[in-house]
């Protein structure tokens, strides 16, 4: 057990931290005050004294930049579908999802989508850099040398703009896409 002024010392310091720290913090201060009590015999009244639970070790919640809470709050997507696809652990992100498509311009597509989806979950920003896609989409197995630009071409109302030498930044259009496919997956 922990007193009450000792628990609210480490609440006092862990404040000080910045936010991204905070839960960590909290738990190796609270751990080592409860190894500190059980090590050393106290004085202090049992009355005093107020029983702790363990620190939780649910998943840690990933603070989502404003732009990606403004389009899931815009077409009525609940953040938990999003840790369908993605795994984030700190500050970084990873695909957990499967394209099922077999047709690779579509595949390139949905790929594109999804990674500007990845990108704004960790910057804010609805963008994909093409040579990212061209190797994601190599690396599955749908990346088509001969028609790639062709396809991002043919799919150009999702998109900005479409050049080689600028990120791949998803339109209103493109954002109303991918919250189709996100909804298409999760069945």
């Amino acid at each position: 057990m922990i007193t009450v002024e000792e628990l609210k010392k480490i609440v006092a310091l862990v404040k000080t931290v910045p936010e991204e720290f905070r839960q960590k913090c909290f738990e190796l201060l609270l751990n080592h005050a409860l190894q500190t009590v059980t090590t050393a015999p106290t004085a202090t009244p049992i009355t005093q004294r107020i029983q702790v639970p363990p620190p939780a070790t649910k998943h840690k919640q990933y603070i989502l930049p404003m732009d990606v809470k403004a389009f899931l709050s815009q077409y009525g997507i609940n953040e938990s579908l999003l840790w369908k696809f993605f795994l984030a652990e700190g500050t970084e992100i990873r695909p957990i999802y499967h394209i099922k498509t077999t047709k690779k311009a579509k595949a390139q597509i949905h790929l594109a989508l999804l990674l500007a989806l990845q990108t704004a979950i960790s910057s804010g920003q609805f963008q994909v850099d093409i040579e990212t896609l061209r190797n994601q989409c190599s690396e599955l197995k749908c990346y088509d040398g001969a028609n790639f630009m062709k396809n991002l071409k043919s799919s150009e109302h999702l998109f900005k703009t479409i050049a080689i030498d600028q990120p791949l930044t998803l339109s209103p259009d493109g954002k109303s896409e991918l919250a189709d496919l996100l909804e298409e997956m999760s069945h």
